[in-house]
């Protein structure tokens, strides 16, 4: 956002009814100086997101089957809306669960919403069926 201003240097009047491109310079009103200090004001913000990424492992199990319990809660960026979304993620093979929630931080509303058994999860991730294509 960007703000601007003209005012008079002798006494502080805010000038901007007068037109400033007259020629000869109009006077100030309250005083009559005719000098001008010219302000532009650049408003600029950020926004922060941060996540948290959680594993626990039994390190007594094979290397395949050693992470038990897994978490993500956090902001990541939504290649179909083109924007940030909120997503919390966790699945834990002891209990056999599985949630998956994805809101727009923008409205609130819930994009995605998974609840299910962490066996019937299949499909999805590295376990998606590949397309098939030429490859040259």
């Amino acid at each position: 956002m960007t703000c601007s201003g003209t005012i008079c240097v002798k006494c502080g009047e805010s000038l901007e009814s007068i037109d400033l491109a007259a020629a000869p310079r109009i006077p100030c009103p309250r005083c009559g100086s005719t000098t001008r200090a010219f302000t532009e004001m650049i408003i600029d913000g950020l926004r922060i997101f941060d996540s948290l990424h959680g594993r626990l492992k039994r390190p007594s199990l094979p290397s395949n089957k050693k992470i038990r319990w897994e978490s993500f809660t956090g902001y990541e960026f939504s290649h179909d809306r083109q924007k940030m979304v909120q997503k919390v993620r966790m699945f834990d093979k002891d209990t056999d669960e599985y949630v998956e929630r994805v809101i727009d931080i923008e409205t609130g509303e819930i994009i995605h919403e998974c609840v299910e058994p962490l066996t019937k999860h299949v499909g999805h991730g590295t376990t998606k069926q590949r397309r098939l294509g030429c490859r040259f």
